[in-house]
């Protein structure tokens, strides 16, 4: 007996084939889900049901035959335990078994059309929501953090108080970083003497946004680096070590396609200086792209969170930048769905320094979150990090098309 059946109208009537299936969990929902994604080689129609008991979900793919997916896969015991695939006749048949009775307002069955630009397959997606838990506060990842001013120690060595009357700070209240350990660094690649006589700095950039990406002018920002390591993950990966290898895996793919690349930093220092303000810190890295009249900045991060669970790939971009909002979806089309990361976090409107102040369409990817153990062991890997780098400059060259 079943509880209901709710047909899925997708297009074509001829054969299909189920060629993968994969699955993850997203905690990051205000109700976590588990969502599973059927890629097809054309489109299909099917219907979803739920049994009397609610324990169990049946989707029947018509008129399609299992090449290549799985018929077996063990998921999430605390959402979606099992899925099995099975031909029947000419159809296949999807049994998902759950741990508790789920009904129709906890079950979302949608299509995807095939996406060529982004070589993306005929898609038949189930999402399965956890029972039994109240909607929360979604997160978004970093977030502006208002910095109270906070008056200098008498004890402040003399040296750091000349540098503050020779470099006063700007109106604008720093953003915090998110560490300062002492650590031996070598000099900093750029304004390595501040309190000397600076060029003039540009208050505009002629950047394109067409034409291909062959003589495109990009600036890559290592996050972090030197004495502030960023994020660390719980087996003791630094941000900074993650994100410098990703970048000139990604200097060197975007090189080949004709590009000029510019990195903020190309070892393991800081870009201003050891220890400098935020605002110091974040300006000499969109100085890099300003002065070099960039046609796009991107900054390399990886995220991080409390709870360990939570994963999965941002984008951020300045709210009320047409062009990043468009080169943030275009490079976060890329990346969203990379194995073994926790889901497409989307693009997000981020008030973050690097963004606000640099002069071209620019983004701060967030490549996982070096928090949850699972993604700091991908981003271990050296595969990853150039996987990555990969499917960055593929968004980059979508972007600028030609």
């Amino acid at each position: 007996m079943l509880m209901f059946v709710l047909p899925i109208v997708f297009g074509g009537t001829r054969a299909a084939n189920v060629t993968d299936f994969h699955w993850v969990t997203r905690n990051d929902a205000p109700i976590p889900f588990v969502r599973m994604v059927f890629s097809l080689s054309s489109p299909v129609h099917a219907n979803a049901s739920i049994s009397a008991s609610g324990t169990s979900t049946t989707l029947t793919l018509k008129n399609a035959v299992i090449a290549g997916a799985p018929t077996s896969v063990t998921m999430d015991d605390g959402i979606a335990k099992t899925a099995s695939l099975v031909q029947k006749g000419s159809d296949t048949v999807v049994t998902i078994e759950t741990p508790k009775p789920i009904d129709v307002a906890d079950l979302k069955v949608f299509t995807l059309k095939k996406d060529t630009v982004n070589n993306k397959p005929y898609r038949m997606v189930v999402d399965i929501q956890q029972k039994g838990m109240a909607p929360r506060e979604n997160y978004y990842g970093k977030k502006p953090v208002v910095v109270a001013p906070v008056a200098k120690p008498a004890s402040e060595s003399k040296e750091k108080a000349t540098t503050a009357k020779a470099a006063p700070k700007p109106a604008t209240k720093p953003e915090p970083v998110k560490s300062n350990i002492q650590a031996k660094v070598a000099p900093p690649i750029v304004n390595s003497a501040p309190a000397q006589p600076q060029p003039a700095k540009p208050t505009s950039v002629n950047y394109r946004t067409s034409g291909g990406i062959s003589g495109k002018i990009i600036v890559l920002d290592p996050g972090h680096g030197g004495s502030d390591p960023g994020a660390i993950g719980p087996t003791g990966l630094q941000e900074k070590q993650v994100t410098l290898p990703i970048s000139e895996y990604l200097k060197s793919v975007l090189e080949a396609k004709g590009a000029k690349v510019v990195l903020t930093r190309t070892t393991d220092v800081d870009v201003y200086g050891p220890h400098a303000s935020g605002v110091d810190e974040l300006q000499a890295r969109v100085d890099v792209a300003n002065v070099n009249q960039a046609d796009a900045f991107i900054s390399v991060h990886i995220n991080s969170f409390s709870n360990p669970n939570v994963g999965g790939i941002a984008t951020y971009y300045f709210d009320g930048s047409e062009q990043s909002k468009k080169l943030a979806s275009s490079v976060q089309r890329q990346i969203a769905n990379h194995s073994g990361f926790n889901g497409d976090r989307g693009i997000q409107p981020g008030n973050l320094y690097v963004l606000r102040h640099s002069l071209m369409p620019s983004i701060l990817v967030e490549l996982g979150f070096i928090s949850n153990p699972t993604e700091e062991a991908h981003l271990k890997e050296a595969n990853t990090r150039q996987q990555f780098a990969n499917e960055i400059a593929n968004g980059l060259e979508a972007y600028f098309g030609g």
